[in-house]
């Protein structure tokens, strides 16, 4: 029987990093869509929609530095590795893109 290939040591953690640097890139972007593209929407609505594009990326950013933090204080139990679950982590960004798309979808209708 033929093993599957296993990922060296610490790739896992670097691309979950990776990956968090990438959404909060993904907020700046649509923040700066915002500001750039004339469209209907008001001016005031469109900064505040900006501004809070950029405290969503700020808040991916720090919630990535507290999870690269635990990942790092790693505990080995029964010769497992055991990591912290990211389950507020996970439910703050995905409550935030939910809140920031309802505001964009509500400036817009």
């Amino acid at each position: 029987m033929r093993r599957q290939p296993q990922d060296k040591p610490g790739l896992q953690p670097e691309r979950t990093g990776l990956s968090w640097e990438r959404s909060a890139i993904s907020f700046l972007a649509s923040g700066a869509l915002l500001l750039l593209r004339q469209s209907e929407l008001p001016a005031v609505g469109r900064t505040l929609l900006a501004v809070t594009a950029v405290l969503l990326a700020l808040l991916v950013l720090k919630l990535e530095r507290r999870r690269r933090q635990r990942i790092r204080a790693i505990r080995v139990v029964a010769g497992k590795n055991i990591v912290s679950n990211a389950r507020t982590e996970v439910l703050l960004i995905g409550w935030g893109t939910a809140g920031f798309a309802t505001a964009i979808a509500a400036l817009v209708l």
